[in-house]
């Protein structure tokens, strides 16, 4: 059939197939303008990156900051796109990180106080960073491993941030929501 394309899917028909465990495409899967995609399997140099980050982010000064820290957070960016943010923070209001998902196990993208990811080439800054702009995400960390540079993105609006800023390995990251220091990229 040339020509043909495939009918879009909402994300909540994307959550319940993904609950049945019915999608080809595996638990890593996304859904991006409502076409579902596999999701991308970090590099053993980007595991270890989002392994200390994520140490950091569960850390005592977090939790008691209120802070709760998921690791491959879905978050349901509209009706037609759910990502699966590398690593999230949310608001604790007396949950755990099991407890914290929202409708149909995903997150609301607006009570995230911080999403990191790896960064993953063009596809990051031109299509998710805009998605997560638009959906109200706070603060969005870009980990660049091969470069060992984060950049913070604050202050979206209308689609885009407008605040930008890059730290190296070794500095510390103040997230806005949290008021603890955080080191994203250890020094080399």
């Amino acid at each position: 059939m040339h020509g043909t394309r495939l009918p879009q899917v909402t994300v909540v028909a994307f959550l319940a197939a993904s609950r049945a465990g019915a999608l080809p495409e595996g638990p890593r899967a996304e859904l991006v303008g409502g076409r579902v995609r596999p999701g991308r399997v970090p590099s053993p140099q980007e595991t270890a990156l989002l392994a200390h980050l994520a140490a950091q982010l569960r850390g005592e000064a977090v939790v008691r900051s209120g802070g709760v820290a998921v690791v491959a957070a879905p978050l349901r960016l509209g009706p037609w796109d759910l990502l699966r943010a590398d690593v999230a923070v949310f608001a604790a209001v007396g949950r755990s990180a099991e407890t914290a998902l929202g409708v149909g196990g995903s997150h609301d993208p607006a009570g995230a106080l911080l999403v990191a990811e790896v960064v993953r080439g063009r596809e990051t800054h031109q299509e998710r960073a805009p998605r997560y702009a638009a959906a109200g995400v706070r603060e969005l960390w870009l980990l660049d491993a091969a470069r060992g540079y984060t950049e913070v993105l604050r202050a979206p609006w209308r689609g885009v941030y407008r605040s930008r800023t890059l730290w190296y390995p070794g500095e510390g990251v103040r997230p806005v929501g949290l008021g603890v220091e955080v080191v994203p990229m250890p020094a080399p």
